[in-house]
Parts: C-alpha cells; sequence; structure tokens
C-alpha cells in the first residue's frame, strides 16, 4: 500500500490539520502517517492557544518514520516558527524525501494567525525549493510572490514568479473571491486551469490542508501532478457538497463522503484496461466472422481453418502461463497457472478436437499444420512479454485473449439468444459466454488486482499497451479466420 505522511499542527476540533491530512489521505487511498508540529486548542470559531513542539522532538519524530515506513509522498502544512523549518528542511533532504507537497499555511479560516513573521521567509527559503508543489490560497501567494492579485492574470503572474523564484510547481487557489473556486497549476511556464463551481457554504474549515494532502495522496499512488490536482479538486468539491454542519462557527466538511467510492480506490484493473481497447473491441463484434458465428451463417471452411490455428494457438498459449509460473513468487498463483494451464488442455483444446472431428481435420493433418503469420505474430509478441518481463505483464497479455473472447461470446447471446442452440457453433458461443469460463477470468483478473497493488500509473499505462497491442493482435487473428491472410 502506497503511503503519505503529514507534517502539520494538530486541530482539536477535527476539522482541520494533521486530523483532516489523514481522513484525506485515508479516504484517497494511501497509508497516512503524522509528524506533529504543534498542538492546538481551536474550534470552528477560532484558536485560543499553540502548543509548539521542540525541534529536536520534531526531529525524532520524522527520524522515526523515515527509518521505519519510508513516504512515498509528504504534505508539510501549519510550522509556526524557523526552527521547525529547519529541522524539516533538514530531514527532508538527508532522507531525499519524495513527492513533497507544501501548504504554506499562514492564517486560519478563522483568521488567526498561524506563523511567525520571520517563518514565513525561512518557509520561503527552506521548503518551497525542496517541494514538487506548493499550494498558497490568495493571501499567501500574495506574500510569497510580493505582488497584489486581483484576477486571473494576476494568479497565473504570481504563481509564475513563486515558481521561478524557489523552482517548484505552484498550485494558486482561487477560493477566496478573486476567481470563484477556479484554481491555476504553474509549471515553469505552463498554466492549467482546473473550474469548480462555488458551492454555498461557510463550513470551509480545512479546505487547504484537505486539497494539498488529497494532491498528496494522489502524487504517492503514481498520477501526474496534473492528474493529481484535478482528482484532489473532485474530492474537496465532493467534501464540500456534502454539507456537513458542524460547530458555531466554520465549520468542517465532511471528508467521508464517499466512504466506498472511487477516490479511496487505487485502480480498477479491468476499467483501465479495457478503456486502452474501446476503439478496438467494437469491431469484434461487428467483425463478419463473429456475425457469421452469431447467425449461423458462418462458412464452415472457415471456421475449419479457425479452429486448426487456434488449437496451434493455445499450445503457445499455455506456454506463457507456464512462464508466469516461473515468474511468480506466490503459490497461490502458481496454482492458479497450474489450473488454467490444466483447463486448456482438458477443456478447450479437446472441443476444438470434437470440432476437427466434426470437420475431417485429421490428425495427421494437425501435426503438419503450422502457424499462420498472425498466429506466428501475435504468440511471438506475448511469450517474449512472459520472457522479458514480470507476473503483471504476463497477466496483461493473457486478459487479451481470455476477456475478449468472453466479451465477444455475451454480446452473441445478447444479440440473438438463440445462438447458443446452433448445431454447430453453439458449442463454442455457450463455452465463452459459460459461467466456468467467465468465472476464471474474474479469478485472473483479481489476481491482476493483487499484483498491481503498488503500481504506479506509468506502470498501469505500461499494462494497457500490452493490453492494447494483444488486441490489436486479436484482430489479425479474426481477419486471418475470415480471408486465410
Amino acid at each position: 500500500m502506497r503511503t503519505a505522511l503529514t507534517i502539520a499542527g494538530s486541530d482539536s476540533s477535527g476539522g482541520a490539520g494533521i486530523q483532516a491530512d489523514i481522513k484525506a489521505m485515508t479516504m484517497n487511498g494511501v497509508f497516512a502517517m503524522s509528524v506533529v508540529t504543534a498542538l492546538t486548542a481551536q474550534n470552528t470559531t477560532g484558536v485560543s492557544g499553540i502548543m509548539e513542539a521542540t525541534s529536536e522532538f520534531l526531529r525524532q519524530q520524522l527520524d522515526m518514520v523515515f527509518t521505519d515506513i519510508f513516504p512515498d509522498a509528504v504534505k508539510i502544512g501549519m510550522v509556526s516558527s524557523s526552527g521547525l523549518i529547519r529541522a524539516i528542511s533538514e530531514a527532508l533532504k538527508f532522507y531525499s524525501a519524495r513527492n513533497i507537497v507544501v501548504d504554506p499555511v499562514m492564517v486560519s479560516t478563522s483568521g488567526a494567525k498561524l506563523i511567525t513573521d520571520d517563518a514565513v521567509k525561512t518557509l520561503a527559503d527552506e521548503l518551497l525549493p525542496l517541494a514538487t508543489i506548493a499550494t498558497p490560497n490568495i493571501p499567501e501567494a500574495e506574500i510569497l510572490s510580493g505582488m497584489k492579485i486581483s484576477g486571473r492574470d494576476d494568479m497565473e503572474r504570481a504563481g509564475a514568479k513563486i515558481s521561478a523564484d524557489y523552482g517548484c510547481s505552484v498550485l494558486v487557489k482561487g477560493g477566496h473571491a478573486v476567481n470563484d473556486a477556479d484554481d491555476v497549476l504553474c509549471e515553469g511556464e505552463k498554466f492549467t486551469w482546473f473550474h469548480g463551481d462555488r458551492i454555498d457554504t461557510h463550513n470551509t474549515h480545512g479546505t487547504g490542508c484537505t486539497l494539498s494532502s488529497a494532491i498528496a495522496a494522489n502524487l504517492a499512488k503514481g498520477y501526474t501532478l496534473s492528474d493529481s490536482v484535478r482528482l484532489a479538486k473532485e474530492y474537496i468539491s465532493g467534501a464540500l457538497g456534502a454539507m456537513l454542519d458542524l460547530g458555531k462557527g466554520s465549520g468542517p466538511m465532511n471528508h467521508a463522503f464517499n466512504l466506498t467510492g472511487k477516490f479511496a480506490e487505487k485502480h480498477d484493473v479491468r476499467k483501465i484496461l479495457m478503456a486502452s481497447v474501446s476503439d478496438i473491441w467494437p469491431e469484434y463484434n461487428n467483425h463478419p466472422f463473429v456475425k457469421g458465428l452469431e447467425t449461423g451463417t458462418l462458412d464452415p471452411q472457415k471456421f475449419r481453418r479457425y479452429i486448426i490455428q487456434d488449437y496451434l494457438y493455445l499450445e503457445e498459449y499455455s506456454k506463457v502461463f507456464a512462464l508466469g509460473i516461473a515468474k511468480t513468487k506466490s503459490a497461490d498463483t502458481m496454482r492458479l497457472f497450474s489450473s488454467v494451464i490444466q483447463a486448456i488442455s482438458t477443456v478447450e483444446m479437446n472441443i476444438h478436437k470434437g470440432y476437427m472431428g466434426r470437420l475431417g481435420v485429421t490428425q495427421e493433418e494437425l501435426d503438419s499444420a503450422s502457424r499462420k503469420l498472425a498466429n506466428l505474430s501475435y504468440t511471438s509478441y506475448m511469450l517474449r512479454i512472459a520472457y522479458e518481463e514480470g507476473e503483471p505483464e504476463i497477466l496483461a497479455a493473457i486478459l487479451s485473449c481470455a476477456l475478449s473472447y468472453e466479451d465477444i461470446a455475451k454480446e452473441i447471446v445478447r444479440r440473438n439468444p438463440e445462438s447458443v442452440n446452433h448445431d454447430l457453433y453453439g458449442t463454442w458461443i455457450r463455452t465463452y459466454s459459460g459461467e466456468e469460463y467467465c468465472g476464471l477470468n474474474d479469478v485472473l483478473v483479481s489476481y491482476t488486482e493483487k499484483a498491481t497493488e503498488n503500481y504506479t500509473a506509468s506502470q498501469m499505462d505500461h499494462l494497457a499497451e500490452i493490453f492494447r497491442a494483444c488486441s490489436e493482435y486479436e484482430m489479425g487473428f479474426w481477419n486471418m479466420g475470415w480471408s486465410d491472410e
């Protein structure tokens, strides 16, 4: 599981500070850790007292975190004095911390000052150069840039100046009525605007803490900076829109508004893979070979040619699973792949042999048959993936064939329920739309989810590339069956 660390002050009312950070990080699918910079006595109406941690004890907290559970991202919030800021800076550099989000907290939502004047300069000089991204609101961006901000262009200019001065990306938040709920991400000279509707609520306690923590969580999961901001904006809009109403002042938002929803998800493997072939798979279902299976009008000689090549394909396909057994460290995966090989050899290949008997294919003809170019190219690609890459990549290659056959067969049944009764093609349709075959696919997807639990977005993109490549080879296979290409 990916991890994120918040370095911030405690909010005794639970709406901001480390309490908000931990809630937001958890809801965004990472394990949250905390280093406390200060205790505050506060509620929704204001702050009545601050008790700061010593620099020595702060460094001790940091050491204990980094030497045991190294965080995939770090969010820095309220740090009220220069000594604490320097202790944090030294630790982050010593441990080569990554994905650092600095929320330059200066004033609370209720108006209380949370940082000394000299610490503002220290924060800018010590922490911003280490940051992946800083997330100032309008007043904070004015202080850091030395500019007055009164509109959209000023937000861009201030963000660009802070970015140039300190070498970090900057998200200037427009929630202080300057530009409604629109924020601008400044990455050097590149500007990306994130538009949002202002939500009519006074319960905005901890919005800055929550947004920066969600960004850190998304960076920890491997999202790009732009996507991390976009997803965090969606999350905070949902939390505000839940209209929680607690306390007598500026109350907290509902961090847990979507407790079982998408923001806690790491990734949905099936969804990611399917999205990569949204333009290819519909073509399968309209392919003349598949339409012939559906209507029962497919020339048996074309099916005969296909069934021989598919039998040869299954021999190589089984080897991909065998290589998966060699690559995996999981005994459960070994047993799964072994059972799939067994199912291929005793079920699928026997169905193929049954078809060959009906279509007059002799054992001699089968033994002398060679794989056509489309078949050879496809299986060679899968075997290369199996030899060169790991278990998740092998699963991605396997799933293209497995899931596409399920999709095709189910679509045939949906369009023509009587197709399962066809004298020749009904067995094929029943096999690949049946519970046993589809259930095994679900198990393969589940194993892929587990194998990719800690995969970054870029690694998931690579899996999608493999899945798409195999899907393109699948199209070549259908073309071969139809026209002997």
